[in-house]
């Protein structure tokens, strides 16, 4: 499907992607949330959410950690371990997404909470293992 998606995005389309796994976790929810993406823009940031090849014919769509000359560094929100991808292997950028069930897309440029909610959440990467742990134990 994947592949598909991004035959879209280069035609200039936007797709709405449900999402699937718990790499996101605990913005985004397996089954519950989904994503508005869009075309990649020139400029890619920290923070940025983007859907990416991150090896052959394997696809996440997380965030961006890192942007550096040798490439760029993503890492899932729920995840501990990044991954290490080149700017050509960003498929589309997403722009908003629907969380919680809801039809209201929350979109993500010139939200004060989800930025609040990314840069608390980056800074507390060496907290993530712990504080992961306990929200899966809350909320299963």
């Amino acid at each position: 499907m994947i592949p598909e998606i991004a035959k879209l995005i280069s035609q200039g389309h936007t797709v709405t992607l449900p999402l699937r796994g718990y790499s996101m976790r605990p913005w985004l929810e397996d089954g519950r949330d989904k994503a508005l993406l869009e075309p990649v823009p020139e400029t890619l940031n920290i923070g940025d959410v983007v859907l990416a090849e991150i090896s052959t014919s394997r696809y996440a769509l997380h965030r961006i950690v890192e942007i550096s000359e040798q490439g760029i560094t993503l890492c899932g929100d729920g995840n501990i371990t990044p991954e290490y991808i080149q700017r050509a292997d960003v498929i589309a950028i997403a722009t908003g997404f629907y969380r919680k069930g809801s039809d209201t897309l929350s979109p993500v440029k010139g939200n004060r909470a989800y930025t609040l909610y990314w840069k608390t959440w980056i800074a507390l990467k060496p907290l993530r293992r712990y504080l992961l742990f306990i929200y899966r134990k809350l909320f299963k």
